[in-house]
């Protein structure tokens, strides 16, 4: 039996872990994140039931925020010993040719190692964890999901970019896309509260975002491509941008890695507003009257108003948009912003609801909020590859 499977979903100082015994059904267990990894100190919290703990450790990478989530699950009684878990899934984010969900091996490792360049903040941690856990924990069973699958099945046309075809094969230079996860959650989510909604585009809005369009249950276009970098410019990433500007700013700042860095650290929300990487701060910023932090906002919204069309006109129309993640759940202004731009096509929103269903009955496309539950998703394939290698 495979019941007990622990969901590990790693960030460049974060650790985040939710933990499903599926003889109790699909609700997690516990559920728990480690901030800060890598300074004097780390913050943590812990919720098992109705009971959230936090509080502090040194955690100097991901290695220890694993072994002070095992403690923490010990202490509370919902894990007695490692040997009670069937396997490990991780959210894993880019693997070039491999989809789906496989147990880590040398080849995935190496796969991993070889596509670090398209995801240097989120494979080399990975691999770097996976690792250290074959070799502390050999009989621990580790699963590799990742963010691509749900993408697989995009027309070839939306997938290529105009390079050297042999670019393709060579360096896997071509478009995968991401949040696949999440994606996949909403179409499952959908099929359940209106299966009558067969064309849906999904926002996942958050630090990282994407758009995904779905018919039928399956993506067919997908706003990020090669990277978790591009599509919508994020918090503090660049999103699209032109590659023939790298030349002049590489001579300004004297080094590709220092320009590399600048978009990818310096850049989204952070950049363009001048105030920070949370979309929260930007729009009280806005508020006060800073102009930067309005054209923050206004650009995002315009990038997702120009997605749902380019995604629409792909489909041949739309029967719904569903706003998830972080920003797309909490931020009602962005919401309407993006809706009301779109009123020609006939949506029209009840504004006294923010969750569920958030379009009028006369909306001609429904318009929905949803929590994702990526890790339910994971913790799902983990399951089925763990059942069929036992």
């Amino acid at each position: 039996m495979v019941e007990k499977i622990i969901i590990l979903n790693l960030g460049t100082t974060s650790f985040k872990f939710k933990l499903f015994d599926f003889n109790t059904g699909e609700e997690p267990v516990a559920s728990g994140v480690v901030e800060r990894i890598g300074a004097v100190e780390s913050g943590w919290s812990f919720t098992v039931g109705d009971v959230r703990k936090n509080g502090t450790a040194v955690c100097d990478d991901h290695e220890a925020a694993f072994a002070l989530t095992l403690e923490l699950l010990k202490t509370a009684g919902v894990v007695v010993s490692l040997n009670e878990l069937d396997g490990i899934g991780f959210k894993t984010v880019h693997g070039g040719s491999l989809r789906g969900a496989v147990a880590v091996d040398d080849y995935v490792l190496a796969t991993l190692e070889e596509y670090a360049a398209f995801a240097p903040a989120h494979n080399p941690m990975y691999v770097k964890l996976m690792r250290r856990l074959r070799e502390k924990f050999p009989r621990l069973r580790q699963v590799a999901c990742f963010e691509t699958s749900f993408h697989a099945d995009i027309p070839p046309e939306r997938t290529v970019y105009g390079v050297p075809f042999d670019w393709m094969e060579k360096y896997g230079i071509r478009r995968y896309g991401f949040h696949g996860s999440s994606h996949s959650y909403i179409a499952a989510k959908m099929r359940e509260l209106a299966p009558e909604t067969r064309k849906i585009i999904s926002l996942h809005l958050g630090g990282s975002s994407s758009i995904c369009a779905i018919v039928d249950g399956k993506s067919v276009a997908v706003s990020m491509g090669a990277t978790p970098q591009s599509g919508l410019f994020q918090n503090n990433r660049v999103g699209d941008f032109d590659v023939f500007c790298l030349p002049r700013l590489i001579e300004a700042y004297g080094s590709i890695d220092v320009v590399l860095e600048e978009l990818s650290t310096q850049s989204g929300f952070l950049g363009l507003s001048g105030v920070n990487n949370d979309l929260r701060d930007v729009i009280t910023a806005a508020g006060k009257g800073n102009k930067q932090a309005a054209l923050a906002i206004n650009a995002f919204a315009d990038n997702c108003i120009g997605y749902i069309g380019m995604f629409s006109a792909y489909m041949q129309g739309v029967d719904a948009l569903v706003f998830t993640g972080g920003i797309g759940q909490n931020c009602k202004s962005l919401r309407e912003k993006i809706c009301m731009h779109l009123a020609y096509l006939g949506i029209k929103l009840d504004l006294d609801k923010n969750y569920g269903k958030i379009s009028r009955d006369d909306s001609l496309i429904q318009v929905w909020v949803l929590e994702t539950n990526e890790e339910l998703m994971v913790a799902s394939q983990t399951r089925k590859v763990l059942k069929a290698i036992q």
